[in-house]
């Protein structure tokens, strides 16, 4: 174990992590969400309702000669790639090229990373130029170089391009500028002058919440802050979700690296502290009204990770715990990724129930559904939900259009800024309903054909499908929207 983090090891790793994305991305079906954001990039836009535009950008991209789940997906890859040659510099610059490969090994093993990685969401292009933004403000504070001011401002306007929560930066910097005694920075103009910079990176999507009331930037400010009770147990289950996705060896290594490194008077270790720890504190506070999503605070592990393998570098006890958690990291994520594309996890012994509920799910049965719809002659499927209308819109491409109807009965979203087909009155439609929990049994529905999805024998999904001639909508969409 003394000699695993070296170089060649961390290539051979790196390698293995892009070989079994490669694998996943090409064998897993587009979770609903994933199918929405590719349904974004066919409509490019400066900003959307949901997040700002850069996913849909990446997806354009990699799907210019293919549309294929493995292209869909392929900006991941290349991220793997670019983040680890990242972490490998910005590691040993501020340590030794032993701390570059823990690095760059905590890192890519991270259940988050390693297996979650795959699933293109908004978090893919924020993980990547929030890196960017970190590297390159250390680069200002090690060299003093005036440039530095300027690049760091376009990576945090790209990662603002990406997902709002990069917004984060901004306490972030103030606490490293507040420990580390760097208020002299206010007075520089080319502090001020960095954020310039990036507002001028950020205005599309300030203009886009412009011409649509703000309507994004209101949403983001309410989304996860609504529930006026406290519950102390999403905090409990949230900090449970970061442990799985992290690892627990790392993730317990991050937080007492983290915290140890606050109270030194080490700049390296307090940038690295300044720039994680409090990210995930924050959406622990989010958690006492509404849990979290595991993923929200990833961008933080980029500093995280660092400073989790640095500090169990520190003697050979925590260094063979940290292989060990490593190691333990990679058969989560490998187990996971399988059980995903293969189901290998045999939940269904524990209770059907639990089947129903396996979040692997997610992944199947919505390719079976999108050939189901294309085999009929309809020309609109109609749903009541934007993931719903997402799969649809992408296993059902070129045949089928989805269109959402009643969206204020379901979570608001970016259908209703796309127009409504005028033909639907006068076209062959499908009217889908879909349950994903297998708690309905569709009797409010007359004349419905219904499906089901199975997993290992076990009915995971069910939808009802109504064809009719026409379809009148049933709710506004623009009326609606001007609700929100």
């Amino acid at each position: 174990m003394e000699k695993i983090f070296n170089k060649k090891n961390t290539f051979i790793l790196v390698g293995f992590a892009v070989l079994f994305k490669i694998f996943l991305s090409a064998a897993l079906e587009l979770h609903p969400d994933e199918a929405y954001y590719w349904l974004w990039s066919v409509h490019l836009a400066p900003g959307y309702y949901d997040h700002s535009p850069m996913v849909a950008y990446f997806i354009k991209i990699t799907t210019l000669f293919s549309d294929s789940e493995l292209f869909v997906r392929f900006s991941s890859i290349i991220t793997t790639v670019i983040l680890s040659v990242l972490i490998w510099k910005f590691s040993k610059k501020l340590f030794d090229e032993k701390a570059a490969a823990a690095s760059v090994m905590a890192v890519n093993t991270l259940p988050l990373m390693l297996a979650g990685s795959i699933i293109i969401t908004p978090d893919t292009p924020l993980f990547l130029f929030w890196s960017f933004t970190i590297y390159f403000l250390w680069k200002l504070i090690d060299t003093n170089q005036t440039k530095y001011w300027y690049i760091t401002g376009v990576f945090f306007g790209l990662t603002m391009l990406s997902k709002y929560t990069g917004v984060l930066f901004l306490p972030c910097l103030f606490i490293y500028m507040l420990i580390d005694r760097k208020l002299i920075w206010f007075k520089n103009k080319h502090f001020y002058l960095m954020f310039v910079v990036s507002l001028a990176v950020f205005l599309p999507v300030i203009y886009w919440n412009m011409q649509n009331g703000w309507i994004s930037f209101i949403y983001q400010l309410n989304h996860g802050l609504y529930n006026p009770k406290l519950n102390l147990g999403y905090v409990l289950e949230y900090f449970g979700g970061q442990a799985l996705i992290a690892g627990p060896v790392v993730f317990a290594a991050g937080v007492i690296a983290a915290a140890v490194y606050f109270i030194t008077k080490d700049t390296k270790k307090v940038f690295l502290a300044s720039f994680s720890l409090p990210i995930i504190l924050f959406f622990a506070f989010t958690a006492l009204k509404r849990l979290p999503g595991a993923n929200w605070p990833a961008f933080a592990y980029f500093a995280f990770s660092i400073a989790a393998a640095q500090y169990m570098l520190g003697s050979k006890i925590k260094k063979n715990v940290l292989i060990i958690g490593i190691m333990l990291n990679i058969f989560i994520s490998v187990a996971g990724g399988l059980h995903a594309a293969y189901g290998i996890i045999p939940v269904y012994k524990f209770s059907e129930e639990d089947a129903v509920l396996d979040a692997t799910n997610w992944f199947t049965g919505w390719k079976s559904m999108g050939k189901n719809l294309s085999g009929r002659n309809v020309k609109y499927a109609v749903a009541d939900s934007h993931q719903w209308g997402g799969a649809i819109a992408y296993y059902a491409r070129g045949k089928v259009t989805p269109v959402l109807d009643k969206v204020h009965n379901d979570r608001f979203n970016q259908f209703a800024f796309w127009d409504i087909p005028r033909d639907l009155d006068k076209s062959k439609v499908a009217v889908i309903k879909i349950d994903r929990r297998m708690r309905s049994d569709f009797s409010d529905i007359q004349g419905a054909e219904i499906f089901y999805v199975y997993r290992n024998g076990i009915a995971i999904r069910q939808y009802a499908i109504t064809e009719t001639d026409g379809y009148a909508m049933q709710s506004d969409i623009k009326s609606v929207r001007q609700k929100h």
